[in-house]
């Protein structure tokens, strides 16, 4: 199973419009500060925390296969972490930063490895319980988590330079500069490597997989350790933006709108659950001063657009394009 042969990734004509159009995204995230009010940009850097995140469960659910709904167990675990070392042991942001990524792995590998044992509706169930098992640790550790009262102190990172991350708009450049190294990771790993054609061997048949002589524990735990661990660098981004942390920002539905947020997108597609997970994160806001109607417009919203097309938005695009084709060609 050896990469040969490999195209240069331009070379593609779809890869080609994919990047132009990734760049252009980039391009006019990059100038939401300068046009856009405080609350605006608030919602984007929270968008794109949820877009980190998303992609990270990507790698877990849409390439390898794995329905899990611990993601917002690892992106707390990751938040708490950084919290206790920077307010409660004095240790620099940028020092914990990779502690917390760290820790983040461990707790994966040792959750993962028994968990994934199970398949299907069993691992998720699992995951479930784990989840809230995890809101309940946040929830009663008082002494370490603040428990209901919240987890207070926490601030902006330590400046870098000349560079001060006090400011709203600097803090959103560092989290967009994140998420770009973070989905850059992703893609490395999952079309450009070794690795990624044995998650998608895994997602595709993992009796196959192993047939053919892959070890798909090893890899399934390499797989849920990646993802938790990029969950809880995105858990620490999260926990010097917001400042404040709560066991209910963790709880279970977190973990459910992850879910969500992938499936809207296009699961297995890398950039579907980015899109996803911005597309969700305004709407839910947009309709933050209607509570009564907030999840009852986004529940109808979402039931068509799975309705039309079962692969989120990514196939309606991929959908539309082909009609333009079609036309083109037609002409």
């Amino acid at each position: 199973m050896g990469l040969k042969n490999k195209k240069p990734f331009l070379y593609n004509k779809s890869n080609l419009v994919s990047v132009i159009a990734l760049v252009v995204v980039f391009v006019a995230l990059c100038f939401i500060p300068v046009v856009y009010s405080t609350y605006i940009i608030y919602v984007a850097t929270l968008a794109i925390l949820y877009a980190m995140l998303t992609a990270s469960y990507d790698l877990l659910f849409g390439y390898t296969g794995q329905l899990s709904f611990a993601q917002a167990a690892f992106f707390g675990l990751g938040a708490y972490c950084t919290g206790i070392l920077t307010v409660n042991l004095g240790i620099n942001f940028w020092l914990s930063l990779p502690l917390t990524v760290i820790f983040a792995l461990i707790m994966a590998v040792i959750i993962g490895s028994p968990a994934l044992r199970l398949r299907g509706a069993y691992f998720a169930v699992t995951t479930f319980f784990l989840a809230h098992f995890v809101y309940l640790v946040f929830l009663n550790s008082r002494d370490i988590t603040g428990g209901p009262l919240g987890f207070r102190g926490i601030t902006r990172p330590e400046p870098l330079g000349p560079i001060n991350f006090n400011s709203d708009v600097v803090y959103y450049y560092l989290v967009l500069l994140a998420a770009v190294l973070v989905l850059l990771l992703l893609y490395a790993i999952c079309h450009r490597s070794e690795l990624g054609k044995r998650f998608i061997a895994i997602h595709e048949d993992q009796d196959l997989a192993e047939s053919l002589g892959i070890n798909t524990a090893f890899y399934k735990v390499l797989s849920f350790s990646i993802s938790a661990g990029i969950a809880g660098f995105t858990g620490a981004l999260f926990a010097h933006f917001f400042l404040l942390l709560h066991p209910q920002q963790f709880a279970w539905f977190q973990s459910e709108m992850v879910v969500i947020m992938t499936i809207v997108g296009g699961a297995g597609t890398l950039i579907g659950p980015v899109i996803g997970a911005a597309v969700v994160t305004f709407v839910l806001e947009f309709f933050r001063y209607a509570p009564e109607f907030r999840f009852v417009i986004w529940a109808i919203a979402l039931i068509v657009i799975l309705v039309i097309e079962p692969k989120g938005l990514m196939g309606i695009a991929k959908r539309i394009g082909g009609s333009i084709g079609k036309l083109r060609r037609a002409s």
